[in-house]
């Protein structure tokens, strides 16, 4: 496997590669099995819906074994044992639709809707080089896992520049593409960072087809020959361009589906400027062909009846974002309506720039409140299935279940351990209305990833912390210099 480090930044002494050496062995190399014992199991599980007191048996492989309530047997043995004295076990949560190299970005345009936001954050992302995309993603990847996502579905930041109008932002403007692997280091940092994660790549805009099918033909054999093996990765998926995009947009993206079997989330439907534009691109999926169980709406909230039922019709599914949907007044997408229809929702963390927090339980409270809001009612959802979309439902619609989204045997044991008494939420009536409703971060105390632990009381034991701070922090502020120096320039012209 080609070296985890860019390469102007791979480690620089004796020390630091072994501290590198012995973080990454901590969590590859070693094979040993784990006893969790005295949890409050939130499975996830279809076949065990309700909570209950027990243990779980992880092999070697980092997948689980054998769950149950009660103690574990005599005959049950392990190299170690976790003794959860009552607190929480649950599954990690997934992020169905994230934008991990934004993370360095929190706050940035935080007064403006979709387009105004985007070119706020392109100030930045425009000038970036490979390495520092890189960190970034290492950055973002790091901010999941404390915070307890343990899977994500990312959209890789492209290293095409487009300038369009402000007058026309969905329509795509003049491009370069700048020098390096910026594609593979964001693949690099998520792996690095000890995250899972699907790896989903938009296609050059502006390029002719046979260029942007070569494209996505080369990352998707770079990736498989580098991560094939790797447990981490779960495989690659399209990035929807069809918002910015022209009808031969749909078309191509069809043919990718199709021609390498992969599914397609596209960003669609999702600002409230511009929408009958963006609504009349709808039919060009539908004449392309694109809709099926692979394809999958991010946002997909500016809707009418016709286009939802045309949707579920054809067997699309949706990733929703409340938190990022409501900082930047995206309005509220049709839960109860697109399930009564046969959709399945995923839900997604975004950007850690429009979410600014990517607290997985913040999210939870955010898509109930909305939801119930919109319908003035408190049964328009449950928290009950509030919490499968952002678990198990999420791995259903992106069809990875069978190894992520509960605790069940067979299933990779990324899990979490939440105290509710510390600090005290108080005695349980119902222990999945207070986990959804009552803990957050502050109640996260560890979050294992394939049985090894990765985060212990909001500290990453995986990395340096400190090294990837430095290393932010340096390059924002460069970045911040160009930008002056850019705008200064064009002032004085």
């Amino acid at each position: 496997m080609a070296s985890s480090f860019p390469s102007s930044h791979r480690p620089r002494s004796l020390a630091v590669l072994l501290t590198a050496f012995t973080a990454l062995s901590s969590f590859v190399a070693r094979a040993d099995t784990l006893l969790v014992k005295n949890g409050l199991f939130i499975t996830m599980d279809p076949n065990q819906e309700e909570v209950f007191p027990g243990f779980m048996l992880v092999g070697d492989d980092g997948k689980i074994v054998s769950i149950g309530p009660g103690e574990p047997t005599a005959e049950i043995k392990a190299d170690r044992v976790l003794d959860a004295e009552g607190k929480f076990v649950a599954p990690g949560f997934i992020s169905a639709h994230s934008h991990l190299a934004f993370s360095p970005l929190r706050g940035v345009g935080h007064t403006e809707t979709l387009y105004g936001w985007i070119r706020a954050s392109q100030r930045f992302l425009n000038l970036t080089t490979a390495d520092d995309i890189y960190w970034f993603t290492l950055h973002g990847s790091l901010g999941f896992l404390r915070d307890g996502i343990t899977t994500a579905y990312d959209f890789t930041t492209s290293a095409t520049v487009s300038t369009p109008s402000p007058a026309t932002p969905t329509t795509p403007g003049p491009t370069r593409t700048k020098p390096g692997p910026f594609q593979e280091n964001q693949i690099r940092a998520k792996a690095d960072a000890g995250l899972r994660f699907i790896n989903s790549i938009g296609l050059p805009r502006g390029a002719p087809r046979e260029e942007s099918i070569a494209f996505f033909e080369r990352l998707l054999t770079w990736t498989k020959q580098n991560y094939g093996s790797n447990p981490l990765y779960l495989k690659t998926a399209l990035s929807g361009g069809l918002q910015w995009g022209t009808r031969e947009t749909a078309f191509l993206e069809a043919y990718v589906m199709k021609t390498y079997g992969v599914m397609n989330e596209s960003h669609f439907l999702e600002s409230p400027d511009l929408v009958p534009e963006q609504q009349a691109k709808f039919d060009w999926y539908v004449e392309a062909g694109a809709l099926s169980s692979d394809f999958i709406f991010g946002h997909f909230i500016q809707t009418t009846p016709r286009i939802a039922a045309i949707a579920a019709k054809a067997g699309a599914n949706m990733s929703w974002q409340p938190a990022s949907n409501s900082r930047l007044a995206s309005g509220v997408a049709d839960i109860p309506l697109y399930r009564a229809l046969g959709m399945k929702i995923a839900v997604g963390l975004d950007n850690q720039n429009c979410t600014d927090s990517s607290d997985p339980f913040q999210n939870l409270r955010i898509g109930l409140a909305l939801v119930r809001t919109k319908y003035k009612d408190a049964k328009a959802l449950s928290v009950r299935d509030m919490l499968f979309f952002h678990t198990r439902g999420s791995a259903e619609v992106l069809k990875i279940d069978d190894v992520v989204g509960s605790l069940a045997p067979g299933r990779f044991a990324d899990f979490l351990i939440v105290d509710p008494r510390n600090p005290d939420t108080g005695p349980l009536h119902d222990p999945i209305a207070t986990y959804v409703l009552a803990c957050g971060v502050r109640n996260l105390k560890q979050v294992y990833v394939g049985g090894k632990l990765v985060v212990d009381h909001g500290k990453i034991i995986t990395r340096d912390e400190s090294e990837v701070r430095r290393e932010i922090d340096t390059r924002i502020e460069r970045l911040r210099g160009e930008i002056a120096a850019r705008e200064n320039a064009t002032a004085a012209n």
